[in-house]
């Protein structure tokens, strides 16, 4: 049959607006899928389960961050931008696939280099749901919330096997933990609280493949939607898998809503009914401009003249959708303000041009080749106290102090130490700025060590003694301990832990709080717990070392004292296999 072209131009005329003015989609979702954990066996379908609800969701016309694979620091990065998008979003939506377990009745999402060996190991190997949902809420009206992480967890095994007394005092029954009620947010469980999920004999899980069927399903609101998911998955698992939905809701919800879509199909009387069908169905699916809605369209309405318009809005949302991924592969990692300056800076004394290469020419040579002036000068100084340098006043005057944080600078990152300023350093700096995160969540290195202040000293002391050392992972505000070494407690064959009280903390304003015990004798046990104070830089660099002095332990003379000194230690990322 002929396209009518009174009809076609019809069409056009009612949708005159162009698409690529309607508004990005104010549906957003974080969706991570783990499956190769380091110290377990690796799960067969998390990923592929990521995957397919990844791209179901972003051809409802969600914007959508798929993370594969994430540990610790990749997942901790993943919902950070995930709660900036939420924070212009109007529906949220959080899917996992992977690792879960419960401790202490609340639920964790294991990251894929956890590493559970006691108990104080669960909160610093996974992500707690309940804090998740929490965020989700304070910033979207609505928040769905999709878990596919029941599936026989090794980690709890084991941590089950190791404190078999405590086990159900600690909440480390099998499966997770029965949700806890939400505010206007829907939370789905792939199967019932305390039973173990399966992880599918095919590409999928049971529970991700009903859901990835029934969300592109027009028309259908999530409660129901979920009820033909759980159907779904009882025929699937032979009834050995229900999956468990939480859900306080205002509103109702539609994954995919067109009211110009009528099901089941009507035979329409005549060619104009049918065209008038689906320029009615057409004009909802530009509204929400998404790849499922003009999909629908041409398999609704084939030989229309609306279907030729959707087929031509659908191949330009999919050439759009195609650039943006290839934009974002290409963008290099977006730099800090100080960084991006200094970059600048950078490419302009490039151009100045060949004395910048000329190895035999003297450091301050190559400094006054850069013609940095007074304002270029202020800024370095400016990213060296940034980086816990003291660079002084950033006045652009770079005496002695600034050359002098500028040599700790070239030490600490193991380039030429001059004093002076040349392309190397500035190179360097840019470097740091791009590889640290403002942010200080990672891994760290706690060395303490007591100290004699006085230049004499009767006991030979004055250089620092080590006295202990931890392994410490910090995050949301806190540090949390992960392993410990007591070496004056070793000396008289003492294990006692000089950490099992310990406390670390920093302020949003970086002021830092460490509370631990100092066990300061060799031979002889004398322990005072203290509390050490400071104030970290803006920015920590990967392998840089920040030192604090705490409290006098002891006084015995007026030349013979003992203080204590902390070192913290930023170590960088773990690498990923």
């Amino acid at each position: 049959m002929q396209k009518p072209t009174l009809l076609f131009l019809l069409v056009l005329g009612m949708l005159w607006q162009p698409v690529a003015s309607l508004a990005a989609s104010d549906r957003v979702a974080l969706v991570i899928g783990n499956a190769s954990y380091r110290h377990a066996t690796q799960l067969s379908n998390p990923i592929n389960d990521a995957t397919l609800i990844a791209d179901k969701l972003t051809d409802l016309g969600f914007r959508v961050h798929l993370v594969r694979d994430a540990g610790f620091e990749k997942f901790t990065a993943a919902l950070r931008k995930f709660e900036t998008d939420l924070q212009s979003a109007s529906t949220g939506m959080f899917y996992y696939a992977g690792h879960g377990m419960q401790f202490r009745e609340e639920n964790f999402l294991l990251a894929t280099d956890a590493a559970i060996i006691d108990q104080q190991d669960v909160v610093t190997s996974g992500k707690n749901l309940n804090e998740i949902i929490g965020m989700m809420e304070t910033h979207v009206p609505l928040s769905l919330v999709f878990i596919d992480a029941c599936r026989n967890n090794p980690f709890a095994d084991n941590l089950r096997q190791k404190l078999a007394g405590r086990a159900r005092a600690l909440g480390l029954s099998r499966g997770l933990a029965v949700p806890e009620q939400t505010a206007n947010s829907l939370v789905a469980f792939a199967t019932k609280p305390n039973e173990v999920a399966l992880d599918g004999d095919t590409h999928n899980s049971p529970f991700t493949t009903a859901l990835a069927k029934h969300i592109v399903t027009p028309n259908i609101e999530v409660s129901t939607m979920l009820k033909r998911v759980t159907r779904d998955v009882l025929e699937a698992t032979g009834h050995q898998q229900r999956p468990e939905v939480v859900a306080s809701m205002s509103s109702e919800f539609y994954f995919f809503h067109n009211s110009a879509l009528v099901a089941p199909v009507v035979t329409y009387d005549n060619d104009v009914e049918r065209e008038a069908a689906a320029t009615l169905a057409l004009k909802e699916a530009v509204r929400n401009n998404t790849v499922i809605g003009y999909r629908t369209i041409l398999e609704q309405f084939p030989k229309t003249a609306a279907s030729d318009v959707a087929d031509s809005l659908l191949k330009e949302l999919q050439q759009e959708k195609t650039s943006g991924s290839s934009r974002a592969s290409q963008e290099q990692t977006e730099l800090t303000v100080s960084a991006q300056t200094l970059l600048d800076r950078m490419s302009e004394a490039s151009r100045t041009g060949a004395p910048l290469t000329v190895a035999s020419t003297a450091p301050d040579v190559i400094e006054q080749s850069l013609s940095l002036g007074v304002e270029g000068y202020k800024k370095i100084q400016t990213a060296l106290n940034m980086l816990g340098h003291d660079a002084g006043t950033e006045d652009g005057v770079f005496g002695a102090k600034s050359r002098s944080a500028l040599r700790e600078f070239q030490i600490a990152t193991k380039i030429e130490e001059t004093g002076y300023v040349d392309q190397t350093a500035l190179l360097q700096l840019i470097k740091v700025f791009e590889e640290t995160p403002k942010v200080l969540d990672g891994l760290w290195q706690l060395q303490v060590h007591r100290f004699n202040p006085h230049p004499e000293d009767p006991y030979q002391v004055n250089a620092r003694t080590h006295l202990s050392s931890a392994d410490l992972r910090f995050r949301d505000g806190q540090f949390f301990l992960l392993d410990w070494t007591n070496l004056a407690g070793a000396s008289r064959q003492d294990d006692r832990n000089p950490f099992a009280n310990f406390r670390g903390v920093v302020s949003q304003d970086k002021k830092l709080t460490l509370r631990l015990e100092a066990d300061y004798l060799f031979g002889k046990r004398k322990v005072r717990t203290v509390e050490i104070r400071g104030t970290l830089p803006e920015f920590v660099a990967y392998g840089s070392t920040l030192g604090f002095t705490g409290p006098r332990l002891e006084r015995n003379g007026p030349k013979d004292e003992m203080w204590v000194r902390v070192e913290l230690k930023r170590k960088p990322p773990e690498k990923t296999n």
